[in-house]
């Protein structure tokens, strides 16, 4: 089964092809992608992109709020497939000197 997803979200147009030989695995994989956050689950607002960076051998993607750098990260599950996490507040951490 081929399932085609188009979403806007904050002015962006993002266009996503699930294909999955098993109808129901397509639609669960398909989940993924109609429950991507269209707005910010702390302050609600709209103004979110999504973004990625690699460390240490692993790719995070997250959608990120650009009025209060909430952060809703993608997870995943230990037997497989993927789930947005909760926005929560980001707190960079401080670097420590070492002299």
């Amino acid at each position: 089964m081929n399932i085609k997803i188009s979403r806007v979200i904050n002015g962006i147009s993002y266009s996503f092809d699930v294909a999955n030989e098993k109808g129901v695995d397509a639609l669960s994989d398909a989940a993924l992608f109609s429950s991507m956050p269209d707005k910010c689950g702390l302050c609600k607002s709209e103004n979110i992109h999504l973004s990625s960076n690699k460390a240490k051998g692993f790719t995070f993607v997250k959608m990120i709020c650009k009025d209060c750098n909430a952060r809703s990260q993608l997870g995943s599950y230990k037997d497989g497939g993927f789930f947005w996490k909760e926005f929560e507040k980001y707190e960079p951490k401080e670097k420590v000197i070492e002299e």
